[in-house]
């Protein structure tokens, strides 16, 4: 079976966190840990799911002066339980390029546009969804880290400038169901644009009820 799923932990409790990383573990690529979760488990909770035996991606979008961005990153590396980690690719070149600079063996991935923004004249960018996304890649191409967070629907274009970044897409769902994500794409059709180096990010259809049964239904429908 293809391990291309990484569960989103969208819990305050670390230990209901672990409980559900137990029972699915075998079947994903790895979880990832939020703000929330982070802000309670903090450096020794990074220890017990490394202990559970699966991947850690990090999410906390580090966007900061370059210098601060490469201490954190460097403070991080040394724990040796992170996989990967997530820097703002909107920090520009310098802090990119500073964090991968401290990131020894801790892969970064650049958040490009936020799956929940579809208005980016609302914060002041006058780039088209296209034409930031082309931006915010080659910003992440240019300082040599090792992926992207970005939409499903971005793949293709991304593909067209890199076919060795890693991309990470949030915003998958089991059906048609958005909740506060404003571009998203079903489990089955991202099953059917992703490469080996894409990966689906699902948080709330997986871990909400049974994720046994839930992500068994989601790996289930693209097959159909």
């Amino acid at each position: 079976m293809k391990k291309n799923i990484f569960v989103a932990l969208d819990f305050n409790s670390l230990d209901k966190a672990i409980d559900a990383t137990k029972k699915i573990k075998d079947k994903i690529a790895g979880v990832k840990i939020g703000t929330e979760l982070y802000a309670i488990c903090g450096t020794e909770g990074l220890k017990k799911f490394k202990e559970v035996g699966v991947e850690i991606f990090l999410d906390l979008k580090l966007h900061d002066i370059p210098n601060q961005v490469k201490k954190t990153v460097a403070a991080i590396a040394s724990l040796n339980n992170v996989k990967y980690l997530t820097v703002h690719t909107s920090g520009n070149y310098e802090m990119l390029k500073a964090a991968q600079q401290a990131a020894g063996s801790i892969e970064l991935l650049g958040v490009t546009v936020l799956t929940s923004q579809s208005n980016l004249e609302g914060v002041g960018v006058k780039n088209s969804m296209e034409n930031q996304i082309k931006l915010l890649v080659n910003l992440a191409i240019k300082a040599g880290i090792s992926g992207v967070i970005a939409s499903a629907q971005d793949v293709s274009l991304i593909r067209s400038l890199s076919k060795e970044l890693k991309i990470f897409c949030p915003g998958i769902r089991s059906g048609e169901d958005k909740q506060d994500q404003k571009r998203v794409v079903s489990y089955a059709d991202f099953s059917k644009i992703a490469d080996d180096k894409c990966f689906a990010v699902i948080g709330r259809p997986i871990i909400e009820g049974d994720p046994i049964k839930n992500i068994k239904k989601i790996i289930e429908s693209s097959k159909k």
